[in-house]
């Protein structure tokens, strides 16, 4: 994904091994709804769904489990003239809504034929000639999108069915223990600036490694280097000013920094901005830019810096952008906004909003065409 920069195949060599991915997840589902735990045996009927759109086979399930079904993620995948959809790579406004129907189809026409296949010979439902996902058969499945409505408010044109429920935090720095060297550290000087990629592969860590500590030598910063799991961290000489990290709770550590760098994954960007730490994004794929976009367009973020765009000059830019006084005021603002918040009690409040009333079961109605209605799904018919 780090190479196609998003789910799509960046070589015809690549579709097979996708298809086999994608194939495993579409027959996970509907054993994962109705069979005994495999573990100990007890039986298990969903009574209703919870999936993200990736699952791809979810609504199918739901249609033929006659359950309802709410869809939680990460990122927008519904259509909207306020942003493109973050794994296309639209860029005017006009083509903002179109973003999410062509990405929608093209992933649609390579496992349209996983999916029929799954309604036939598992699910005994008619095949589907077409699909249109976001724009058609899920328009009235219920979203709920985790992401502060302070960094991206909910778009005018989502309706009812679409609710922005705030970031799911673990509270991890509680039960939490720092080597004694990194506590020492951090009190011999200034908060540092944060600098870590996590799991993402880094083509060149060394290179990378000397341009950060470049970079802070220029600023005249300390910073911590998470070394992840890229080979970051690899030092020509000690540098007392720099700190290589393995591995912290972003909860302790943050409050503890300056600034932070990384990649942008939605997680890392909610625990530095809860922080109120300035953040610059070095995206790699898939919903990165997005975040990139978001955090610099709130004003606590300088433009993101693409992995293969990553320069001495731009991270010295970052750094100064990220140390002005007053980016760090937004920063403590949106923290400020933010803290309140409580995205898991704003997912539970928002399923049950939409859950459907319990009915007693009816004869079935006829079906009247070849694509399925999710209607009768929700008892809403």
């Amino acid at each position: 994904m780090v190479k196609n920069k998003g789910f799509l195949p960046s070589g015809p060599s690549e579709i097979p091994v996708q298809r086999n991915q994608m194939k495993e997840i579409i027959y996970s589902l509907l054993p994962a709804c109705k069979d005994p735990d495999i573990d100990s045996g007890i039986p298990f009927k969903a009574d209703a769904i919870i999936a993200n759109p990736p699952a791809y086979g979810h609504t199918h399930v739901a249609e033929a489990l006659k359950v309802p079904i709410h869809i939680f993620f990460t990122m927008p995948w519904t259509p909207t003239n306020e942003f493109p959809h973050p794994l296309s790579r639209v860029k005017q406004q006009a083509g903002y809504r179109l973003s999410y129907q062509i990405v929608d189809s093209l992933i649609w026409l390579g496992i349209r034929d996983m999916i029929n296949d799954l309604r036939k010979k598992k699910l005994k439902l008619r095949p589907v000639t077409y699909l249109s996902g976001s724009q058609g058969s899920e328009s009235e499945i219920p979203h709920g999108y985790i992401w502060s409505p302070h960094l991206v408010p909910k778009p005018k044109d989502w309706g009812p069915k679409v609710d922005v429920v705030g970031f799911c935090f673990l509270d991890l720095a509680s039960n939490y223990e720092p080597p004694e060297p990194l506590v020492k550290w951090l009190g011999a000087g200034e908060k540092p600036i944060y600098i870590g990629f996590g799991s993402l592969p880094v083509q060149e860590p060394e290179k990378m490694t000397q341009t950060i500590v470049d970079a802070l030598q220029s600023t005249k910063q300390r910073g911590i280097i998470n070394k992840g799991w890229g080979g970051l961290g690899i030092l020509a000489e000690p540098n007392d000013s720099v700190y290589l990290l393995d591995n912290c709770p972003h909860d302790w550590l943050f409050l503890r920094c300056k600034a932070v760098v990384h990649h942008g994954g939605a997680g890392t960007t909610a625990a530095g901005l809860r922080a109120a730490c300035p953040t610059t994004i070095v995206p790699f794929f898939g919903d990165q830019p997005f975040w990139g976009e978001r955090v610099h367009a709130r004003g606590v973020g300088p433009a993101p810096i693409p992995v293969e765009e990553f320069t001495l000059t731009k991270l010295v830019d970052a750094i100064k952008f990220m140390v002005d006084p007053k980016v760090k005021l937004r920063a403590v603002e949106l923290a400020k906004a933010m803290e309140n918040e409580d995205g898991v009690a704003g997912a539970v409040k928002a399923f049950f909003k939409h859950l459907p009333c319990k009915k007693p079961d009816l004869e079935p109605e006829p079906v009247t065409s070849s694509f399925f209605s999710l209607s009768r799904c929700f008892g809403c018919s």
